[in-house]
């Protein structure tokens, strides 16, 4: 079914915005709040009948409203967030979804090339804008970027070692049990990228109002939003086949695929709701202390198993 791999951008879209209603599910649940509901009272009818599509709600709202362009921005806070997307829809087509993907040789590398697409594109445009509350932003997210795709790409590659392989379709399997050390690897790195707690630092809102999206608005935040939806779906989907998949076809593969994202979806946003934030230094040496070194146990964990044991 690979031949269908260009519907996964569409899946992508729908199932980021369930993801997202998620998240704020659990965490108001966490800190003792309804949150959003999924049937509304009869009352209420007139308004709505579920709020499940609220982020999707949300995008048309911005999609409805003015764009306004700051005097000091330059081309590039236009042209930004536009190819960040065209990288978020991108990286999609190499993310199988229930088996359904591109299925190129050198896979996981274009994939990580496009995941930092998506975070540079973000940086420059927003650092563009002239606002000093971008600014800061991007230069907590350079650092953490610094910080983090190397143990992200350590430990992906652990699992490339592990099947002499670079395509994500023939790395899929229960590699939690396997290689466990790099599980933990990657769904750290998927926080940082994510931006969840305690590393939402570099749009922290107490702190420096939204960081680089700051000064964005109507179609253009929009367009940000769509992107925030299809990446949170990529690295949590790409999680679920790396280290959750269980071999299966037809329907078997879908209910597996879709389980693997809700238990990784409900693990990150539990961590989302549980921690706090870290300041950027703490942030920075926790990487170079935890991941970094998890990341080269990985590596070494892998080619030990596949060379020696």
């Amino acid at each position: 079914m690979t031949e269908l791999f260009w519907i996964n951008p569409f899946i992508a879209l729908f199932i980021g915005i369930l993801i997202s209603f998620l998240f704020r599910k659990i965490n108001a649940r966490i800190q003792s709040r309804r949150g959003p509901v999924i049937r509304v009272p009869p009352a209420w009818r007139d308004i709505n009948r579920t709020k499940i599509f609220q982020p999707l709600y949300d995008i048309l709202k911005l999609f409805s409203k003015d764009t306004f362009i700051p005097e000091k921005a330059s081309s590039l806070f236009i042209i930004g967030p536009v190819m960040a997307l065209v990288c978020a829809v991108l990286a999609t087509l190499f993310v199988p979804i229930a088996g359904i993907s591109f299925d190129y040789s050198y896979g996981l590398v274009v994939l990580i090339y496009l995941l930092m697409g998506e975070i540079l594109c973000v940086i420059v445009g927003g650092i563009t804008s002239g606002s000093l509350f971008a600014v800061i932003g991007g230069v907590r997210e350079i650092e953490l970027m610094l910080t983090n795709e190397i143990p992200f790409i350590l430990g992906t590659f652990a699992l490339a070692i592990s099947y002499d392989s670079l395509s994500v379709n023939d790395m899929m399997g229960f590699n939690l049990i396997t290689n466990p050390f790099a599980a933990i690897v990657v769904f750290l790195s998927i926080l940082v990228k994510l931006h969840i707690k305690p590393f939402d630092i570099s749009d922290a809102e107490s702190e420096i109002v939204s960081g680089l999206t700051t000064e964005y608005s109507g179609k253009l935040l929009g367009i940000i939003e769509i992107t925030k939806q299809m990446m949170a779906f990529v690295l949590i989907a790409l999680f679920a086949d790396l280290f959750l998949w269980v071999p299966s076809s037809g329907v078997g593969a879908w209910v597996v695929f879709l389980v693997g994202v809700g238990f990784t979806s409900v693990m990150i946003a539990m961590v989302h709701s549980l921690f706090g934030r870290f300041r950027i230094d703490q942030a920075t040496w926790w990487m170079l202390r935890v991941p970094l070194v998890l990341s080269v146990i990985a590596v070494f964990w892998a080619a030990a198993w596949r060379y020696v044991l």
